[in-house]
Parts: C-alpha cells; sequence; structure tokens
C-alpha cells in the first residue's frame, strides 16, 4: 500500500463515524420528547395509553428506515 491509499482509508473511516454519530443524533433528537430548545413537551392531561402515539409511530419508522438505509449502503 502506498501513503495514498493509507491516507484515503484513514479519511474514510473518520468521515464515516463522524457520519454515523450526527445520523444517530439527529434520529435520537427527533425520536426523543423534547423540542429543539431541550426542554420537554408538555404532556397532555389524558391517561397514558400503551399504544404508542402517532408521534412515536413515526420516529420508529424513521428509525427502522434509517438503518434499512445504512444496510444498503454497505452493499
Amino acid at each position: 500500500m502506498n501513503a495514498n491509499q493509507i491516507i484515503n482509508m484513514v479519511t474514510r473511516m473518520l468521515v464515516r463515524r463522524v457520519v454515523n454519530f450526527g445520523v444517530n443524533a439527529g434520529v435520537k433528537a427527533m425520536s426523543s420528547g423534547t423540542d429543539s430548545a431541550g426542554r420537554a413537551e408538555p404532556q397532555q392531561d389524558r391517561p397514558q395509553r400503551s399504544v404508542p402515539s402517532n408521534g412515536q409511530q413515526t420516529a420508529k419508522q424513521a428509525k427502522q428506515a434509517m438503518r434499512m438505509a445504512r444496510r444498503m449502503g454497505r452493499f
């Protein structure tokens, strides 16, 4: 291996880790119960249901889509 190949390999590894960290942070932020300022969203005055809310279902679908996209990118 020459120096150019080694530098490219290390650069790709670092970029992949940084991008994955950013994607994970974004998905986690979208799925958490906080707004953009980091404050918790107010809870409504109704009993908790065991069925996930529409927002939770959307977040779950987004996580699944991100996992599938990452798997597809590996091949």
